[in-house]
């Protein structure tokens, strides 16, 4: 709330600025013009404001004609630089010297700015100023901008577009919101954007501090470091608003002398020479940042010479040439915004939070280990792309570095380059990636996620292709009538593209990983020992195990893919163990066995560790060597071993090494032995924190995680945790210490088998996604599922599954309770919701809570549990309401507002994408829709007669009819989400809410909402059925078939009127009517030709007084 306010803040004051008088500050302002300029244009153009200290905007070339065409090109300085200077060299300031006559239709703007930080600690003041000078000098055009911003003027850049995006989010200011839209390219100069290895992105902003021309104070780099938070903040909302933005990183290759003492050398990563100096550079990591529409170039030069050229011959100005023309290539403003609305709503809905989590999970390749892949002497890679060969099959054994390798050869330039060169010569190139993730959730291992990852990278590029691909959604409401996402539609737009482009489209695909696809979508038709993993093998990939499923899913995304290929049109390169249905599909295609090719790289990074962990050790090339022969081409093994054997005295280094195994997995592989050496208590703990992990609903939190793992209740006195908090309470310094503390027993207690990510999330609606616990690597997850392992260690006792759950469910309870002081868990704007990351755990909480209801043998215990749960959640929305302070004076909100929303239960404001959120009185209903029966049961029994039937037909409506309408926030953090509302509670419900005194009688209008639901479930035409049917599965259609079968029959026998009128729509959305129909005849309507229920509908129309026969097809 405080950040919006600040925002909004920020616009009235910058809206302020854009709108003064030009001569309103006559001692400081003067008119002038510098530059050259077409004599038919200058004359008719109104002056341009110049300010003499040397601040705010320059016009150093115009060659527009009008004020639609051409483009503006606005630079940005960098700290401590000058409005020219900063772009001059030998008296030659390239932007009005060159790159007017260079580049047709441009107007050149120099900005200038000074470098005094604000009060949050981030440049917030002069985005505000060049906001409102943009504005103010751009007023009557609408030409599209393109930024450059130089080292810390590229931080500005990125705080105005955030204030400018945040102005037409809030309707604020439309002037200044205006200039975000039409900004269609940034160029980043040296500007450091993300954390660098242990470095705190802060800690990267003051190393470049120390690159400009003059040296900052130390209080001034101290302010930069502490301002971390806010500088991940703001990378993080401009991640959300520059998709369509594009955006070009550069960063020098030169290293740059500066004046800085020993100390400061070392908190910048710099060179010390001595004599006060040192040479230092942007971090690499830190210079640029992973997005679809974002791309790295380096440039051979120092930090300051990024900024400016000479002479034309340069390289690097010939670069920039290309830089500003990459950036500018979009569509043109008039076209983009006749249809962005439309645009943007595909988009979204193609786009998924865990889109690519897996790829920033990957580590870089080390060093130069992947280099060879490109070499034509060493790889069979560069004739493929140049050859019309449709896939390229890359092998190898699991932790070979299979992913390493694919990461490397996606964000290469080089093979950009060779593709052009070659195979794509003649086509408009487009590139997309997918990396099969099957730790993770469904949509990260499924042809849906397959398919709208692809979509969302292509069309976001390529903005004006979304026609191309869905132009049946442009002429329609949103959301459309229709499930957008259905694999049908995706499929369908996949292939009109192709259909409309086939003659230029050149599509290169990676895909990471095939052996992790699953058919998510039929999951359901296996039985349970179909998708138990079965070990018939102890080496090679079989040793870690198959299913009927997983090869049976195998099989299909070979079919896929196989499918797919087209030497003219489709190129790919797919990536995946060695297993025979692999071996059988690609076998005739052009093939890398990566385990033949990895011994150098694996030699190369055992040196380079060696070197840095334990310097001076006797023989290490041969050590090197040994280890590379040892890993038979495992990445991860080697990693592993000298993780190990590092800690190791020089005396029994080798001895070490020589004893340990030479594969992964097994019960006598590496794994094992990372175990086996473990305390009997480490082991213990291990057992329990990896199966918490296993039987989370989603990779889960730090916090979550330390939680849970402390057990439910305390052992002292079975007071349940979660209560004992209220007394007890954590503060941030205590929640940071328990995250520490979690931290350092993965890597303790857990052999360094689990990780914690690190970095701020992608996502602006979740603060967890950064800081989840997750495998290092698939193969550990899959060693660890299995039951042996933990038989043959001595410190680890048999586990209670439903301990396991009350320990997750009271983890999420506790995390939500403390939620509080890290961030607020409910938001104000645009609506009164709680947080989509708060309500996930919310979600997690009912999850778990639906898996021990049935097998709770502590029935009080687990009833305490879930009312602190709901308390909790209450004081939560309690608080948020009343912590909130109005934007503007609003009396009627103490007054009026305040009171009604504080008795309104907080399980109604659940975070939507689409739709309105159901409404729930209290947390019952929320209770029934999550299937706690016990639970239920419980709380109306504890009620006096009058009170629990008042209840019980309170919940009947939530039980015959759920709203299947809209679709929760949560799925965008989450592909694998299932809203509460859109199923038909369990049958038990039905004899519970009757014998507590319900009854279908007393409101008719029960009867007839049940009735109608029906239809979501038998109409083809429905979403929710699509949804069933083309997602998680036909047997959660089936279950609320029966299920709402049981209920009409129930409410029938409880003296429901079958002769109940009822309203229908039939019809499309072009064409709809309405039509009158009794209950009777609308069952028989929708159960007839349904085979699977001809005897309940004959029962039904028995208790309905008719005779009981009816056909079993139509």
């Amino acid at each position: 709330m405080n950040r919006i306010k600040e925002t909004l803040a920020r616009l009235a004051r910058a809206a302020r600025g854009s709108r003064e008088p030009l001569n309103s500050s006559p001692n400081s302002l003067r008119l002038d013009r510098v530059g050259r300029s077409s004599s038919s244009t200058l004359d008719s153009r109104e002056k341009v404001l110049v300010r003499a200290d040397g601040r705010g905007p320059l016009v150093l070339f115009d060659g527009t004609h009008n004020a639609e065409e051409g483009i503006d090109i606005v630079f940005v300085h960098g700290l401590f630089g000058s409005r020219s200077g900063t772009w001059t060299k030998g008296g030659i300031c390239y932007p009005r010297d060159f790159l007017g006559q260079d580049i047709s239709g441009v107007r050149i703007i120099a900005w200038g700015w000074g470098g005094v930080v604000a009060g949050n600690g981030t440049f917030s003041d002069q985005a505000e100023s060049l906001l409102a000078d943009i504005a103010r000098v751009r007023s009557g055009t609408s030409r599209p901008i393109v930024f450059v911003g130089h080292g810390l003027g590229g931080l500005v850049i990125k705080e105005a577009l955030n204030t400018a995006a945040m102005s037409r989010i809030y309707g604020a200011h439309v002037e200044l919101g205006n200039v975000y839209p039409r900004t269609i390219g940034c160029i980043f100069l040296g500007t450091p954007h993300v954390r660098s290895g242990k470095r705190s992105l802060g800690e990267c902003i003051a190393a470049a501090a120390l690159l400009s021309p003059s040296v900052p104070s130390p209080q001034f780099l101290r302010m930069l470091k502490d301002a971390d938070k806010a500088f991940e903040n703001q990378h993080s909302t401009f991640l959300m608003i520059s998709r369509d933005i594009r955006v070009v990183c550069v960063r020098e290759k030169l290293p740059s002398t500066v004046a800085g003492s020993a100390d400061l050398a070392r908190d910048a990563d710099g060179m010390e020479l001595g004599r006060g100096t040192m040479q230092m550079m942007v971090p690499r990591d830190s210079a640029a940042y992973e997005s679809f529409n974002v791309t790295r170039h380096d440039m051979v030069a120092n930090h300051l010479d990024l900024a400016r050229f000479k002479s034309r011959d340069e390289p690097g100005y010939t670069q920039m040439i290309s830089y500003i023309t990459k950036a500018s290539s979009g569509p043109t403003p008039a076209e983009a915004e006749a249809r962005e609305p439309r645009n943007q709503e595909i988009l979204n809905a193609l786009y998924f939070d865990t889109m690519t989590e897996r790829e920033s999970r990957i580590d870089p390749a080390y060093g130069q280990t992947c280099e060879w892949i490109l070499s034509p002497n060493l790889s069979p890679f560069p004739k493929f792309l140049k050859s019309n060969d449709p896939i390229m099959w890359i092998s190898g054994s699991a932790g070979s570095g299979k992913s390493t390798l694919m990461k490397h050869i996606w964000h290469s330039e080089k093979m950009r380059q060779q593709l052009l060169d070659g195979w794509a010569s003649e086509g408009d190139l487009h590139m997309a990636c997918f990396f099969m993730f099957e730790g993770g959730n469904r949509i990260q291992k499924s042809y849906e996620g397959f398919l709208r990852g692809i979509l969302y990278q292509m069309l976001s590029a390529r903005r004006d292709l979304i026609k191309v691909a869905f132009p049946s959604f442009f002429d329609c409401d949103w959301p459309p009538p229709v499930l957008f996402t259905s694999i049908s539609n995706l499929n369908q737009g996949f292939y009109s593209l192709f259909a409309h482009m086939s003659e230029t489209l050149r599509l290169f695909v990676f895909i990471d990983g095939l052996d992790e696809y699953r058919i998510m979508e039929r999951k359901d038709h296996y039985e349970p020992k179909q998708l138990d993993i079965t070990y018939e093998r102890n080496t090679g990939d079989e040793s870690w195990g198959q299913s009927k499923w997983a090869t049976d899913s195998h099989v299909e995304i070979t079919k896929l893919v196989l499918s797919m290929a087209n030497k003219d049109v489709v190129k790919f390169v797919v990536t995946s163990r060695e297993l025979p249905v692999f071996d059988e599909a690609f076998g005739e295609f052009p093939r890398i066995r990566l385990q033949e090719h990895t011994e150098r790289s694996i030699t190369q990074y055992v040196a380079g560790r060696l070197e840095d962990e334990a310097p001076g050790l006797p023989d290490s090339k041969n050590l090197c060597k040994e280890v590379a022969v040892k890993s038979q081409g495992d990445i991860l093994w080697a990693r592993l071993a000298i993780d190990m054997v590092v800690g190791s005295s020089l005396r029994t280094l080798r001895t070490v090494l020589d004893s340990l195994p030479t594969h992964l997995g097994g019960t006598d592989g590496l794994y094992m032995r990372m175990l086996e050496n473990l305390n009997t208590d480490q082991q213990n703990s291990a057992s329990r924190i990896f199966h918490l992990v296993l039987k989370a609903q989603q990779p889960p939190s730090l916090i979550t995680l330390a939680f849970a793992e402390e057990g439910y209740q305390l052992s002292a006195s079975s007071e349940l945790r979660v209560v004992y908090d209220n007394t007890h309470p954590y503060d941030s310094a205590a929640v940071l210490r328990l995250s520490d503390r979690m931290q350092s027993r993965l890597h303790s207690c857990c052999a360094g088998l689990l990780v914690a990510e690190t970095g701020p999330s992608t996502n602006a609606n979740s603060i967890e996604t950064g800081q989840r616990v997750v495998f290092v690597h698939q193969t550990a997850k899959e060693w660890v599922r299995r039951t042996d392992i933990w038989q043959r260690l001595p410190g680890c006792t048999p586990l209670d599954n439903t301990e396991l759950d009350f320990s997750l469910l009271s983890g999420c309870a506790r995390h939500i309770k403390a939620f509080q002081v890290l961030r607020p868990p409910v938001l104000a704007w645009p609506n009164w919701r709680f947080r989509p990351d708060a309500w996930l755990l919310i979600a997690n909480a009912l999850r778990y809570a639906e898996r021990i209801d049935s097998e709770v043998t502590d029935l009080q215990k687990y009833c305490e549990l879930l009312d602190e749960l709901d308390s909790t959640c209450q004081q939560a929305w309690v608080t948020a309401l009343q912590g909130h302070r109005p934007l503007h004076e609003d009396p009627d909100w103490y007054e009026v507002r305040l009171p009604n929303f504080c008795k309104k239960h907080w399980a109604s404001y659940e975070p939507m994408d689409a739709g309105k959120p159901p409404k729930r009185k209290d947390f019952l209903s929320l209770a029934l829709q999550s299937n706690l029966v016990r639970y239920v049961d419980t709380k109306l029994n504890m009620l006096d007669t009058d009170a629990r039937k008042k209840k019980a037909q309170d919940l009947l409506p939530y039980l015959v009819s759920p709203k299947a309408e809209g679709f929760s926030a949560c799925a965008g953090l989450m592909g694998d989400y299932w809203d509460f509302h859109h199923d038909m509670p369990d049958s038990r419900f039905l004899e519970i809410l009757f014998q507590a005194g319900a009854s279908p009688r007393d409101d008719e209008k029960v009867f007839t909402k049940a009735l109608k639901t029906g239809r979501h479930y038998f109409s083809r035409g429905s979403v929710t059925m699509t949804h069933l049917l083309e997602t998680s599965s036909s047997t959660r259609l089936m279950e609320n078939r029966e299920r709402w079968v049981a209920a009409i029959k129930s409410m029938l026998q409880h003296g429901a009127d079958p002769q109940t009128e009822i309203q229908v729509t039939t019809g499309s959305t072009e064409s709809t009517s309405v039509t009158t129909v009794a209950a009777v005849d609308l069952i028989r309507e929708t159960l007839e030709g349904e085979p699977e229920y001809a005897v309940e509908l004959i029962e039904m129309e028995t208790l309905m007084g008719r005779r009981g026969s009816v056909g079993i097809a139509r």
